[in-house]
């Protein structure tokens, strides 16, 4: 149980909305019904019936004044605390490019409203010059690919899948899955430094498949562009979003994916504490998978 929780408690409680309840709190829905789904696990209870709206149960008509005299004492002691400190804690976070931009957007727009005291600076880089960064120092934490063996200097956020993109007019557009070797010699754009390339590449290899390569591209949104443009056809990850001049198809053949997450070093100080505490009650968006999904 964080303070977050109880702010989203208090606030669904005194608008009556689980909407109205995620606008005050500068939130997105799924991000506020995690955190009270997370409070009611801790809790052993649920607080509201989700099939009569925002009401109460009666586990959460008792808890409701404890939450509020919880809520109270926290501002109390952060008032005290604020009023004795010299200077706003400051927090360095880096990210890669090519993050879902919805999710990326609600996270660090929701965390630097919860959390006044905290000064957030934001670096985007590849993740080579973020690691870089983070082993001089110049760095708290990242967001980034999670290596399988980061132990508890990472914190997993949500696994990302991938998928097929074609031109709309394309002959495998109405189709719902393909076959790697149904792709051989059909006009392909890549970004070469995407994490996916290297198993695709041996996936093609071992179905003798061999692609024309005809554009590159320096980031995902680059090269679904370029897919919308009728240019070729691209693997690109699953949570992109596709318009009305691409069709998404899955690759049964491709079964990998990745753990994105943030990445730090060493014991968290107090801002990147408060961080992770905030980034693991943090939904992504639907078209992005949570770990354990």
């Amino acid at each position: 149980m964080n303070i977050s929780q109880i702010r989203y408690f208090m606030a669904v409680v005194e608008t009556g909305n689980f909407t109205k309840a995620a606008e005050r709190a500068n939130i997105t829905q799924p991000t506020l019904s995690a955190g009270i789904k997370r409070l009611e696990e801790d809790l052993g209870a649920a607080l509201f019936d989700r099939g009569r709206g925002a009401a109460l149960t009666p586990a959460g008509a008792r808890f409701l004044p404890r939450a509020r005299v919880l809520l109270q004492e926290w501002t109390a002691a952060r008032r005290e605390l604020r009023q004795a400190k010299p200077a706003r804690q400051r927090l360095r976070l880096g990210h890669m490019p090519g993050l879902p931009l919805r999710g990326l957007s609600s996270l660090l727009g929701g965390f630097a409203a919860s959390q006044p005291d905290v000064a957030l600076e934001t670096l985007e880089a590849p993740a080579a010059t973020l690691k870089r960064r983070l082993e001089l120092g110049r760095l708290d934490a990242a967001l980034l690919l999670l290596p399988e063996t980061a132990g508890n200097t990472a914190l997993p956020l949500f696994r990302q899948r991938y998928r097929l993109a074609v031109p709309a007019r394309h002959p495998l557009a109405h189709r719902a899955t393909a076959r790697i070797a149904e792709l051989h010699d059909q006009a392909f754009v890549i970004h070469p430094d995407a994490a996916v390339m290297p198993v695709s590449e041996r996936l093609f290899a071992e179905h003798n498949a061999r692609p024309r390569i005809v554009g590159k591209a320096e980031s995902d949104a680059a090269l679904l562009a370029l897919v919308e443009a009728g240019l070729g056809i691209a693997i690109v990850p699953h949570w992109l979003g596709h318009s009305e001049a691409v069709a998404s198809l899955t690759l049964p053949e491709l079964k990998s994916d990745h753990r994105i997450g943030l990445l730090w070093q060493g014991e968290p100080g107090p801002a990147l504490a408060l961080f992770t505490s905030y980034a693991a009650s943090h939904a992504w968006s639907m078209a992005e998978t949570p770990i354990g999904h």
